[in-house]
């Protein structure tokens, strides 16, 4: 049987999977980002957005709005592939005009850009740890507690929190600060320690940008109420189920705690290639069009059964992983432990 092909490794992401590390970016602009091509798909993606809302307002069949309400979901991902690529400043080359498109896609989720990217970015730093174990039980939590916020932040309640938190921090002054988590604090109160990096007054020109944004298109759509609210559910909880799906049952390794998941071709370019997500927390400063060409390996773990498998509700991370390996390094399979 003739052996397949290795697949060429431009920038040494085989090596550093293998030895859990992070890639840095060379000087030389090696990966340019595609800004012509970005622009044109933030343009796109706002377009259709506002006239998928429009017309589910404007419809008289119940299945039109839930047609309406389904485009809007996907095209709303597109839209995330869009800021994420904003917060790690390669939807453009120049700074104000990245900051600019970033702001005004998260005008539509509707949130703050500075947020989102202080987080995601945060994110990349503490992978994994107990501050990001939504899958798993520390021993400090309450397992029914747990499980039930798991599955409530996977049907939505992450995006219900976007706005909230973007009115809420809007109004805290610049000088609050979130006290500081005790020895046995859970990961919600760890989570949360990224808000003391947030700046207030970014988070209050989000708001006013998305108010300008939200009273401009109501002027010219007459959105309703109810279909706004339908098209919104079902967008949150798509959005939601997929946020923690590339990290899910992972090992607990700050660059190894990520999936490359096997998508079709279609979604896998509307996600802007996401589903690369190891690749991308091992070379973050590359952009999304050449991520299928910097990976090592076609992703073999499909994406459906991956997200299946998250529904299955978070275990005790003592049972799931021996107690020596979870404070460092990258976390063997419990069956290999016990060889």
């Amino acid at each position: 049987m003739q052996e397949a092909a290795i697949r060429p490794d431009p920038i040494g992401c085989r090596e550093a999977i293998a030895h859990g590390r992070f890639i840095r970016q060379p000087e030389s602009d090696v990966y340019p980002i595609p800004a012509t091509l970005n622009i044109s798909l933030v343009a796109i993606q706002i377009v259709l957005a506002f006239a998928l809302l429009g017309a589910a307002s404007h419809t008289s069949r119940w299945w039109q709005t839930a047609l309406c309400a389904v485009g809007f979901a996907f095209v709303m991902q597109l839209g995330y592939g869009l800021a994420h690529e904003a917060a790690h400043s390669k939807l453009h080359a120049k700074w104000s005009v990245n900051e600019g498109l970033g702001v005004l896609l998260y005008t539509l989720f509707p949130g703050s850009f500075h947020l989102f990217a202080i987080a995601h970015l945060v994110h990349h730093q503490r992978n994994r740890s107990d501050a990001e174990l939504e899958d798993y039980i520390l021993p400090t939590e309450n397992p029914w507690l747990k499980r039930g916020s798991y599955y409530l932040v996977l049907c939505g309640l992450f995006w219900v929190l976007t706005p909230l938190a973007l009115v809420a921090v809007s109004m805290v002054p610049s000088s609050f600060r979130v006290p500081a988590p005790g020895e046995h604090a859970g990961t919600a109160a760890r989570y949360l320690q990224f808000l003391n990096s947030v700046n207030s007054r970014r988070v209050r020109r989000d708001l006013l940008a998305t108010a300008i944004v939200w009273t401009a298109a109501e002027s010219l759509l007459h959105f309703k109420l109810r279909d706004l609210g339908i098209c919104y559910a079902t967008f949150a909880f798509v959005w939601a189920s997929q946020q923690y799906l590339y990290h899910v049952h992972t090992p607990r390794h700050t660059v190894l705690g990520a999936l490359d998941l096997r998508l079709w071709r279609p979604l896998e370019l509307l996600y802007l290639q996401f589903n690369y997500h190891l690749t991308h927390h091992v070379a973050a400063w590359v952009p999304w069009i050449y991520l299928s060409e910097i990976a090592p390996e076609q992703p073999a773990r499909g994406f459906l059964t991956t997200y299946i498998e998250q529904w299955r509700p978070p275990q005790p991370v003592g049972e799931a992983w021996p107690g020596e390996h979870q404070n460092s390094g990258p976390l063997p399979m419990k069956s290999e432990c016990l060889r």
